[in-house]
């Protein structure tokens, strides 16, 4: 886009230029041509740099210089020269609108110093007293009663052998 705004600059440099004319009165006068033209560069070459508003001065001083140009220059000349110098303008503007915006440096915040908090003491809570668990008293165990089987002739059953889970040694094989 800065490179239209220059583009532009040197299209409009020539035209000053070659409107120009030592003998011709309807032409800008040489001395006026250079300036215009001066003038006209610098508005292009700053705004291709990003520099808005040298590039905009640059445009203003340019069209005093315009509007200071003798009576006897042509009409159409100046109005065209007027209509290059707005297009200009115009550009310059288009070109600074459309520039990022630039970043906010970051700004440093103050932190703030930890506040001490009271520790609460701690309660004392009562701690109940065990109790104490009574002793386990022995229960004495009924000695096994020999059941008499009417089939056997009233011998009782034989008895057991301790730790055999219930097989004699006959039945175990």
């Amino acid at each position: 886009m800065r490179l239209r705004s220059v583009l532009i600059a040197a299209g409009l440099s020539a035209l000053v230029l070659a409107g120009c004319g030592s003998k011709n009165e309807a032409l800008i006068p040489p001395d006026d041509a250079d300036q215009l033209s001066t003038l006209v560069a610098n508005a292009g070459e700053a705004s291709a740099a990003g520099e808005c508003d040298a590039a905009r001065r640059s445009v203003r001083e340019a069209e005093q210089q315009l509007d200071a140009l003798p009576s006897t220059t042509s009409r159409r000349l100046k109005r065209n020269l007027r209509e290059w110098l707005d297009h200009l303008d115009g550009k310059i503007a288009d070109d600074c609108s459309a520039e990022p915006e630039k970043t906010a440096e970051p700004t440093e915040t103050a932190t703030s110093e930890p506040t001490e908090t009271a520790t609460p003491e701690p309660t004392e809570t009562a701690t109940p007293e065990p109790t104490a668990t009574p002793e386990p008293t022995e229960t004495a165990t009924p000695e096994p009663t020999v059941t008499v089987d009417p089939g056997s002739g009233g011998e009782g059953l034989p008895e057991e052998p301790p730790d055999s889970g219930g097989v004699s040694p006959e039945e175990d094989g």
